[in-house]
């Protein structure tokens, strides 16, 4: 596994550790990425991580870099450094105390995608359940990139409470749950993040209508908040199918790979809708 520091990253580091695990330093902390580039292509894909079970995967962990051959992009797998404590599966890029690990994320990749030549309107984020709250999020803070999300998490307060109390308690110890909520909301609500940076990225969000979690504790309150707070969601497509047996579980990886490659060759657009 090759080192780079943050400052070092150039267009030749990154083509040296094609097809590899890199290690980033970035203000005295490790990150790591997995990176899969591709000759004369101008357009990135970023895909976040869901939960993961620590008894068959030990971070860092890279969900669908098998995939990357299917893509007509190339291809940026991130580590969520968060669930590098033990005993967490799931960390929406919450980070530590003192630092929001999304914020460093985005900086990396936008980074990478200087340094690649990649414009903004060329980069879509795309995951599922918390990997689809990191993509909406990392997206957010890129502006000008597009999300593709499948059965995301809007809300980290919403999912379920044995996980979300495993969390607050190793990321903010000693700290009350309505102290978190209110200290750290910019880390844990979408909505928090379109007020506060007052921007709405492209959003295709591809939702189960027969999951009843994700309906009631992400989806319905997503859509509340939007009316509540006057954002403005011209830039949201919500695609909702029915799959009564599947649930929670993304589409298939043939339906995710053709729908991001029609996205990234602009054969989908939201206003075509």
């Amino acid at each position: 596994m090759e080192t780079l520091n943050y400052e070092d990253i150039t267009s030749e580091k990154l083509w040296q550790q094609n097809n590899q695990v890199v290690k980033i330093i970035k203000d005295d902390l490790d990150f790591y990425i997995k990176l899969n580039l591709k000759e004369n292509n101008d357009k990135l894909v970023v895909f976040s991580n869901g939960a993961i079970d620590p008894s068959k995967s030990k971070p860092p962990v890279f969900m669908r870099s098998k995939w990357h051959e299917d893509f007509n992009a190339n291809c940026l797998y991130i580590d969520d450094r968060t669930v590098h404590y033990k005993q967490l599966r799931i960390g929406w890029g919450v980070g530590r105390e003192q630092r929001h690990f999304l914020v460093d994320y985005s900086e990396i990749t936008k980074h990478i995608a200087e340094h690649l030549n990649i414009e903004a309107h060329d980069v879509v984020y795309c995951g599922s359940s918390a990997g689809g709250y990191m993509s909406m999020y990392l997206a957010t803070l890129h502006k000008e990139s597009t999300a593709v999300v499948n059965n995301p998490q809007c809300y980290v307060d919403r999912y379920d409470k044995v996980n979300v109390e495993k969390l607050y308690n190793k990321i903010f110890p000693g700290r009350s749950r309505d102290y978190i909520k209110k200290q750290y909301s910019l880390r844990l609500s979408i909505t928090s993040l379109f007020r506060h940076e007052n921007y709405v990225p492209k959003i295709y969000y591809i939702q189960n209508r027969l999951c009843l979690t994700d309906m009631t504790r992400h989806y319905e309150p997503f859509c509340n908040f939007l009316d509540k707070y006057n954002i403005n969601s011209i830039n949201i497509k919500f695609i909702l199918y029915n799959n009564k047996k599947k649930g929670h579980d993304p589409i298939s990886r043939e339906a995710t790979v053709d729908f991001v490659n029609k996205v990234l060759e602009s054969k989908l657009a939201i206003a075509d809708f």
